[in-house]
């Protein structure tokens, strides 16, 4: 009977440590996201996730946004990367973009959501 009751304990405590590694985990992943980037998030999401992926590289329409803020260059423009060249790229739109082109935002947004977009990429 001991060595079952040790068992049973050794069992809990495994399942007890795995639970605590896996809400620091997800802890981890669930970053918060300041006010600006809130609303980014919400108008990335009504304008731009039909053709950007937020969460991948790869192309959807247009290119994927993972780690945008992390390049050296935007992708088709070749840019560099800077809060100026992205707010102009999403105010002007994209005449390089493929497989169609990128469309101007600047008369569909307001300069406080495409600054609010901005601030969401920079999490990406």
């Amino acid at each position: 009977m001991q060595d079952f009751a040790r068992k049973t304990r050794r069992a809990l405590s495994i399942v007890g440590l795995t639970m605590a590694v896996a809400a620091v985990t997800w802890a981890k992943g669930k970053e918060t996201l300041s006010p600006a980037a809130q609303g980014g998030k919400k108008v990335f999401d009504q304008n731009c996730s039909l053709c950007h992926f937020p969460t991948q590289a790869t192309t959807k329409i247009g290119p994927g946004l993972k780690g945008l803020f992390k390049m050296k260059e935007l992708p088709y423009s070749h840019r560099p990367v800077t809060v100026a060249n992205v707010q102009e790229q999403i105010e002007k739109g994209n005449a390089q973009g493929k497989p169609m082109p990128m469309p101007p935002f600047a008369s569909k947004l307001s300069k406080t959501d495409i600054s609010n977009v901005i601030a969401y990429l920079k999490t990406l």
